[in-house]
């Protein structure tokens, strides 16, 4: 944030006080401005947040805004960011238009009990990410609705996977990870095994019992887990272990850990496109947060930002995308030898989100 420069104050003939700025001194820009608040720890993810940055600077550059990104070292820090926020808001008189941004559900109290003070300045405005609730006042939120991308992944791995598939989600409580999660057992259970002889098997397993917990994890734990499931069959020990990490940023540890214990290891990637690990990523599951953020900044820079808005597959915030898994089981050869076709799997997942919605 520029500093003002020192004032120089006058008066005209009428006896009105003017000011005049410093010559040569650097003004305060008025320059749109967006500011983030992640969540603690949030940003570095090579994930959601990730994205969320990226997004956020392409928009900066397509728009020519300036930005803020802010990464809180923990929950305190973010509450702190954020009421430094209204406070500034409230006693601002300019004309400078500001948009404050957060992904961050921890926050979500707060901000439910505070995004009435922007309602004191025309010029500034909020967006709630992840949140399938509208706010109350001031602000605009929306939601994306991952149950029918994971639905599709559900399905889909089936025909790349071997043994055993191992869902992992952070916690019970986030609506995001819980509905990812159902999405994906619901594709899973509703397809039929290709060897009944030998049924492809699924454990889920919960990171955290916190609320907020299961995003970050150690590399021993990680390592801890991924042992256990190996031994999920009948105690045997599996190297055909399929990840899925519904996680965050906590999922590279599972890979770390996968990649020093077994010679080969299998993953679902998770949010982002990781399908250039095509030694290792049979497919990605997409959340286009980055997408989604450059169309948002767009709207509210042109007044039409939604108040409230759900996002899921058919409106292609999210998606699945197959890339060149190189194992000998081809997946786009397993998908299409056992007559799977991709475009009626995707129609069969939006008819489920929607109707998981409506529910």
């Amino acid at each position: 944030m520029l500093a003002a420069g020192i004032l120089l104050s006058g008066c005209t003939k009428d006896g009105e006080t003017i000011i005049l700025p410093t010559p040569g001194e650097e003004q305060p820009s008025t320059t749109p401005l967006v500011t983030v608040i992640y969540d603690p720890d949030g940003l570095g993810d090579r994930s959601y947040n990730d994205l969320i940055y990226k997004g956020v600077e392409e928009a900066a550059k397509k728009y020519g805004l300036r930005t803020l990104q802010l990464a809180p070292e923990n929950r305190e820090q973010g509450l702190a960011y954020l009421e430094t926020m209204f406070k500034q808001i409230e006693n601002l008189n300019d004309t400078v238009r500001r948009l404050f941004v957060t992904p961050s559900i921890v926050y979500d109290a707060y901000i439910r009990a505070n995004n009435k003070r922007l309602e004191t300045n025309p010029y500034a405005d909020l967006l709630f990410m992840e949140t399938a609730k509208p706010l109350d006042g001031k602000g605009s939120t929306f939601y994306i609705d991952y149950y029918g991308a994971m639905y599709m992944s559900g399905c889909m791995v089936h025909y790349a996977a071997w043994d055993l598939v191992s869902l992992l989600l952070a916690n019970p409580y986030i609506q995001t990870v819980k509905e990812a999660g159902d999405g994906f057992q619901a594709g899973f259970n509703d397809t039929p095994q290709l060897n009944v002889d030998k049924p492809l098997l699924l454990d889920v397993r919960y990171l955290s019992e916190d609320p907020v917990g299961g995003f970050k994890i150690a590399d021993s734990t990680a390592t801890r887990i991924f042992n256990e499931e190996r031994h999920y069959i009948s105690g045997k020990n599996v190297n055909n272990v399929t990840l899925v990490p519904v996680c965050g940023g906590a999922m590279h540890a599972f890979f770390r850990a996968a990649k020093s214990i077994v010679s080969s290891y299998k993953y679902v990637g998770v949010d982002g496109d990781m399908t250039a690990d095509k030694d290792n990523c049979i497919f990605s599951t997409l959340k286009r947060i980055d997408k989604v953020m450059v169309d948002y900044i767009g709207m509210w820079l042109n007044g039409t930002m939604p108040k409230h808005q759900i996002l899921g597959l058919a409106d292609g915030a999210t998606d699945v995308i197959v890339g060149n898994y190189t194992y000998a089981y081809s997946i786009k050869g397993g998908l299409w030898d056992n007559g799977l076709n991709m475009d009626s799997l995707r129609q069969v997942a939006i008819r489920k989100e929607g109707e998981r919605y409506e529910k």
